[in-house]
């Protein structure tokens, strides 16, 4: 009978461990390549909530225009400065002022209880409904815009700069995926935010009760991606599509962040499915 020695089979063992460690790296960063090249956003934030570690991230101190991602600020400020209660007149200036794309059909004159133009903001993106909540908030746009700079810096934000409340593009209007990370954070921290954000649908109603417009959430993703949760979409033709959302399977919550991106609901499924080890898309046609 022949014996191996002790110090053989702990070489042997070594190897074993070693090349195992190195096929492991080696697999992960072929899977990282191959996300890299998959995804076209020029920005991108992939976050684990649970562990607080980046999985992605691609530029995301870079400056780009937020869309309509801006909303987020807009809509957190509106509730810390007033809360949902009370209500809101529209006016001639909130339409006249809020560009050519109307999503929701405000006319002026029309009353509304603050916490539904809140949802006419996150759930259908409306131009209009951002403007009449700044009006309603600090008297002014312009003086809400500058509440809106001042809460960003508080909460850290170094690359962002807002001039409006609703996103339209304008020079000088910017922030990053870093900094929408922290502002989506503290719209997520506030439970009535994070609700609306992640309503599939709302009847909106006139403070007297009289029907308005069916809304509809503009994140495709939210029912036929498996977790998705509160998130908000934007888009302009210089900015093209910006996103933020939260994805939640069990107990982990994974944030994503795009900005500029040709196709945000491909780059969105391709980095989610890669935070929860998904091999293949379960979206199809997006």
């Amino acid at each position: 009978m022949r014996f191996v020695k002790k110090e053989s089979l702990a070489e042997g063992w070594l190897i074993l461990l070693v090349s195992s460690l190195f096929l492991g790296q080696a697999a992960a960063m072929q899977a990282e390549n191959t996300l890299d090249s998959q995804v076209q956003a020029g920005s991108a934030l992939l976050w684990d909530e649970s562990s607080q570690r980046a999985l992605f991230r691609r530029q995301i101190y870079a400056p780009h225009p937020p869309a309509s991602t801006t909303k987020l600020m807009t809509a957190l400020l509106v509730y810390e400065k007033t809360g949902l209660a009370g209500e809101i007149v529209v006016s001639r200036e909130d339409l006249s002022s809020a560009g050519e794309v109307q999503t929701v059909r405000l006319l002026p004159g029309d009353r509304f209880l603050v916490a539904d133009l809140v949802r006419a903001l996150l759930i259908s993106s409306s131009n209009e409904a951002a403007l009449a909540l700044a009006r309603h908030a600090s008297g002014s746009v312009s003086a809400f815009v500058a509440e809106m700079n001042a809460r960003a810096k508080g909460l850290g934000c170094a690359k962002t700069h807002f001039v409006n409340p609703n996103g339209e593009t304008e020079p000088g209007h910017v922030s990053c995926a870093s900094d929408l990370l922290r502002i989506f954070e503290a719209v997520l921290a506030v439970a009535p935010l994070r609700r609306i954000c992640a309503s599939e649908s709302y009847s909106l109603r006139s403070a007297e009760g009289k029907p308005v417009q069916y809304l509809m959430n503009t994140n495709r993703l939210l029912g036929p991606y498996p977790g998705m949760g509160p998130a908000k979409t934007g888009w302009t033709p210089e900015a093209r599509h910006t996103y933020a959302a939260l994805c939640q399977r069990g107990e982990r919550k994974v944030a994503l962040i795009l900005f500029d991106s040709p196709n945000k609901w491909a780059d969105a499924v391709a980095l989610f499915d890669f935070a929860f080890g998904e091999k293949g898309s379960r979206v199809g046609g997006l």
